[in-house]
């Protein structure tokens, strides 16, 4: 990651540093050791114990090369090491460890005594004389340069770990930054540390890697949702109004009263009939509208409706069922039974469509569903849960009439007739339209619409409106994903737009629009009411540093890398709540040979969490108000309880050990021993929301088996502008983060997984499938001389 064009000017003077600083000439005896490069210098094979040298002069040695000779004292002896990385390097460059510290190991068990091992005299002294000078050198952990304060790269413990690091642009990176990003195609974070947890490497975790496990839930969530709860109470609902709306038809006098009753029998028998596939019965005269509409939404192209009274075209072509939609009957149903109910209006402008809202009002509010559950108790349940997972109305609905209706003791369908309160609901209804023309894409016809169920806010939508010059002169045609953040008053992205990619001289306007957007979200207080908004706090939370933090995190480079994982953790956010994996086809499991179980004690492996206590305590707030939300509103099962209390422990220990590293206290072996299992546990608890059938992530099928997503996320049309078309944010496949962190006192590399990000546009009338994304992804990495 470079933050300016001075990194090489600034690398070459900080190695310049390094070299005075840690011994001049001696440096090149001070590189780190390779992966297979043995540090005691003897004749002898490596199945041969070496002789050890105890007057050999160790003032050039390095910090690393001191603790591998250290650790030689005690492999002669057969210490079977508790540090994996001390372990692995004997077993794997030498034929004698194995067998001696096993040995050695076994006997101790056997014997009962704890085996201590007693250096000979000259051998403790050895050691001391170790100590002494590892301490000497851990002075210079950290170096201040006339650039910066950095981490000593050449005081990593544990540089032998890594032999892929052979690239000098990432060593720059490594020494300059304290930590680098490079490059992978591996299609999930999570196989990252699997691949660290085979080689013994210390895990970096990543909020990347938290992220990505918190919407697989929440994607299972509101599966489980729908399919389980939403589309049944859809069907009792539309039933009901339909069959309330005919009864009335029946006993109605006036002929007004009696078409504003069949209209809305009309209305809901659409649904009703798109979620079950049965036609309900009406007057002749609306029979065949209702025909017209089905078959118009059948056809998903945009054309004039005939039931619904509006003035253009109504999208039709947004029923067009996408993402996991398409993989079952019911949910293609479901899909556009919603759709239906968000997107056809009763416009409260117009006398005759008032009084039909108010009537559905009146008659769900004295409606019984088949079970007997009053209507108006089963839509409010419906009604609020789906707030939390859709996000607050922007529009008003046919809840906020009926409480209106409540309120003034209205139960007579008579009240439809009444100026009065007419004037009344439109009053209200007033309070509740949308402040700005952005806040949604379908105005369906009129803009002062009242919906079953309002689509809605999207600050987004809004941000990204204000901030693009649309002037058929405009240098500033679409926005960025940051713009959000910055909103808000992310200081990292408001520094990245202004100072580093100087979005002022592009359009000269940016600052005062900006300002003014600051201001407007600065009064947006209540992130707790919906799941969107809640998601959008612990992405703002992301970019703020903890006190204290430590030095990887107080670079510059560091707000890039938060700012890449925001924006991913964004498109993830707009992506993953439509979008699922489909089914696949289950092969036989393979016969496998049963691995011997080693009993020697597990090594420790230490690791790192990525140490931003206030991002894991917001999405911990998260999950908890999820939870209350499910439970409240009769949607938990077991099954979602379990994932719930999963994630919820997860996140936890996250939380407590970002806090202990911001203290510089030492996570116990346990903690450690689960970070460096991690890849397996996140894998594991994946598979059991997105295909609990399948217990290897070999045999899962369709889109999740990738992180790589794509959204449009801008749309600019404006008449006579060339360069029209739409702005995609994309993720590609996971990337290798590498970060130097201190453990106990001795700096290591550690390893984990982050998002790659996108953001780039398309000219007009042409959209981005999922297949094109996968072969730019894969022509991005095969043009890549890294993975040639």
């Amino acid at each position: 990651m470079k933050d300016d064009q001075s990194l090489h000017i600034f690398t070459i003077a900080l190695l310049v540093w390094l070299l005075a600083a840690c011994g001049g000439q001696q440096e090149e005896k001070r590189q780190p050791v390779a992966a297979q490069e043995r540090i005691f210098d003897i004749e002898e094979p490596a199945s041969v114990i070496p002789v050890l040298d105890t007057n050999r002069n160790i003032d050039s040695m390095s910090i690393q090369e001191l603790r591998i000779l250290r650790s030689l004292v005690y492999a002669r002896h057969g210490m079977l090491f508790d540090e994996g990385d001390l372990r692995r390097y004997w077993k794997g460059n030498t034929v004698w460890y194995d067998t001696l510290s096993r040995s050695r190991y076994e006997k101790a068990v056997l014997n009962d005594f704890v085996g201590t091992i007693v250096l000979p005299g000259n051998e403790q002294d050895f050691v001391s004389r170790i100590d002494d000078r590892m301490i000497q050198l851990r002075r210079t952990n950290y170096l201040l340069t006339e650039f910066d304060t950095t981490a000593n790269i050449l005081n990593i413990v544990n540089m032998f770990q890594y032999p892929e690091i052979t690239n000098q642009e990432t060593m720059a990176e490594l020494a300059v930054h304290n930590d680098a990003i490079v490059a992978d195609t591996l299609p999930q974070l999570f196989q990252i540390y699997q691949r660290n947890d085979s080689l013994g490497l210390p895990n970096f975790v990543t909020i990347d890697l938290m992220v990505q496990l918190s919407h697989v839930y929440e994607v299972y969530v509101l599966r489980m949702v729908e399919e389980n709860h939403f589309a049944p109470m859809l069907t009792d609902l539309c039933l009901s109004l339909y069959q309330a709306s005919m009864s009335q038809y029946g006993k109605a006098v006036k002929e007004d009263v009696k078409d504003i009753a069949a209209y809305n029998a009309a209305f809901y028998a659409i649904p009703y009939n798109l979620l079950t596939g049965k036609q309900l019965k009406m007057p002749d005269e609306y029979q065949t509208q209702v025909e017209e509409e089905l078959a118009y939404v059948a056809q998903q192209e945009d054309h004039r409706p005939v039931l619904l009274d509006v003035k253009n075209e109504f999208p039709y072509s947004a029923f067009k069922p996408y993402g996991h939609y398409t993989h079952t009957a019911e949910l293609r149903r479901y899909y556009k039974a919603m759709r239906w109910l968000q997107l056809a209006p009763y416009c409260s402008n117009e006398k005759v469509q008032l009084q039909r809202a108010v009537f559905a009002a009146i008659i769900l509010s004295s409606a019984k569903t088949k079970s007997g559950e009053a209507a108006i108790d089963l839509y409010k349940r419906w009604y609020e849960a789906m707030i939390w997972f859709v996000g607050q109305p922007v529009y008003g609905s046919l809840y906020d009439i009926a409480v209106l209706l409540s309120n003034e003791r209205v139960t007579s369908i008579d009240a439809i007739m009444d100026s009065k309160m007419l004037d009344k609901t439109n009053v209200m209804l007033g309070k509740k339209q949308p402040g700005d023309e952005s806040a949604t894409k379908y105005a369906s016809g009129c803009t002062d619409g009242i919906y079953f169920m309002p689509q809605p806010y999207d600050f987004d939508k809004e941000i990204f409106y204000t901030l693009t010059d649309k002037n058929k002169d405009a240098e500033r045609t679409f926005p960025k994903v940051l713009d959000v953040f910055a909103a808000f008053g992310s200081q990292p992205a408001v520094v990245k737009l202004l100072s580093d990619n100087r979005e002022d001289t592009i359009w000269a306007a940016y600052p005062e629009k900006l300002a003014g957007l600051k201001n407007k979200m600065s009064r947006f207080k209540d992130w707790n009411r919906s799941s969107y908004d809640k998601r959008m706090e612990c992405l703002l939370a992301m970019q703020q540093k903890p006190q204290h933090s430590p030095l990887f995190m107080q670079k510059k480079s560091w707000n890039t890398k938060v700012l890449k994982t925001a924006s991913a953790s964004w498109v993830k956010l707009k992506h993953d709540m439509s979008l699922y994996g489909k089914i696949p086809e289950y092969p036989e499991p393979a016969d496998t040979t049963a691995v011997p179980v080693d009993n020697l004690p597990e090594p420790v492996v230490p690791g790192y969490v990525e140490p931003n206590p206030l991002f894991w305590k917001k999405l911990l707030e998260w999950i908890e108000l999820t939870d209350r939300t499910l439970k409240k509103y009769q949607l938990a099962t077991d099954s979602i309880n379990k994932r719930t209390e999963c994630l919820y422990r997860y996140i936890a220990f996250m939380e407590e050990s970002a806090r202990k590293e911001l203290n510089n206290e030492r996570l116990t072996d346990e903690a450690y021993r689960f970070i460096s299992h991690i890849g397996d546990s996140v894998m594991h608890l994946t598979l059991s929301m997105i295909e609990p059938r399948v217990d290897r992530w070999a045999w899962t099928a369709g889109t999740d088996r990738s992180v790589a997503v794509f959204e449009n996320m801008f749309q600019r049309n404006i008449a006579g502008f060339p360069g029209n078309g739409s702005l995609y944010a994309a993720t590609g496949y996971a990337d290798n983060i590498y970060v130097m962190v201190e453990i106990g006192g001795y700096l290591y590399l550690t390893k984990g997984a982050v998002y790659n990000y996108y953001e780039f546009p398309m000219p007009e009338r042409k959209e981005l499938k999922e297949n094109n994304w996968k072969d730019i992804l894969r022509a991005i990495h095969e043009d890549s001389e890294q993975f040639k």
